[in-house]
């Protein structure tokens, strides 16, 4: 119960913080702490269901029961037993989780596939800044791949943006480049398959993407770009419709108006929460970090246990 309590509390407290007037790099941090620990917690509940609930006396009561003393006409015909559904029942979170994660992992590939279309079919050249060309209306500036991420930029966007809209935005999808936002998000991807079942995880990963824009935009900024003409450039490609995956992160990508305020709010009005979001990510990270060095002892613990439980006792005929 201790346990359990205190990943719960892990769980729940990122959600309690007002990270914007954090350091972007910190912030992200802890949303991917998080969402490792929802994960562990999914596996762990998997493990606990296989290993140790046959051991509970509820589950020895619940099992024992005679399904076809209780529903004899239906079991007569479907040959049901207490056993045969308690086995079901106990593997069932596993079933869950592995489709979980390779629906995920397909989600993953399909996204790739789809950005590698779109460069081999819309590509006209290259454009400002080592970037390539999009033969494609909208205001598309993006950074695209994973092994070999590039900047994107369409026809639409060097038509609509000024030269300095245009520098700053390049720059932005320069610092995704640079930090190497794909792969956290890759891995975002596969946390957050796995720990779906656990309420707020989505948003949890919704934040993560944000802060990581925000990420992006200190780069920007850092340059010596105006935050007037990087708050633009995000709005003109906001208004797109071209929609992002986890492989090509776009300017006009996640919470554009919360962007926008942490772009143009003076900082020094921003309330940080720089303490409690470092002992946050401290505490984050030391559980996810346990707990994933533990698993393999725990796993092989509750297999041990499982197979000194005592067989169940079959119905009579």
């Amino acid at each position: 119960m201790l346990l359990a309590l205190t990943v719960l509390v892990a769980v729940a407290a990122p959600h309690s913080l007002r990270l914007e007037g954090v350091r972007p790099a910190t912030a992200a941090a802890v949303w991917s702490s998080a969402l490792l620990v929802r994960a562990l917690a999914c596996v762990y509940a998997a493990l606990f269901i296989i290993f140790l609930l046959p051991g509970t006396q509820t589950f020895t009561v619940i099992t024992r029961w005679c399904w076809h003393g209780v529903v004899p006409v239906l079991t007569t015909h479907l040959r049901l037993t207490g056993h045969g559904l308690a086995d079901v029942a106990l593997w069932t979170p596993v079933l869950a989780l592995t489709v979980s994660l390779g629906w995920g992992a397909v989600a993953l590939w399909r996204a790739a596939r789809a950005v590698r279309c779109l460069l081999s079919t819309k590509s006209v050249g290259r454009g400002p800044g080592e970037s390539v060309i999009l033969g494609d209306g909208q205001v598309v500036i993006a950074a695209a791949g994973l092994r070999r991420p590039q900047l994107v930029v369409s026809a639409g966007a060097l038509v609509a943006l000024d030269d300095e809209e245009l520098a700053a935005g390049l720059d932005h999808e320069r610092g995704h480049i640079a930090h190497r936002h794909s792969f956290v998000l890759m891995a975002a991807e596969i946390l957050g398959a796995v720990a779906r079942f656990v309420p707020g995880t989505q948003h949890a990963r919704q934040e993560l993407l944000f802060h990581l824009e925000r990420d992006a935009d200190r780069y920007a900024l850092e340059r010596r770009h105006h935050p007037g003409s990087l708050a633009s450039a995000i709005c003109k490609a906001a208004e797109s419709a071209f929609t992002t995956s986890t492989p090509a992160l776009s300017l006009g990508g996640s919470s554009v108006v919360r962007r926008l305020h942490a772009l143009l709010e003076d900082p020094g009005h921003v309330r940080t929460q720089t303490g409690l979001a470092l002992v946050a990510l401290l505490g984050l990270a030391t559980i996810g970090l346990l707990a994933l060095v533990a698993l393999p002892s725990v796993a092989h613990a509750g297999a041990d246990a499982a197979t000194a439980l005592a067989p169940w006792r079959p119905c009579p005929d």
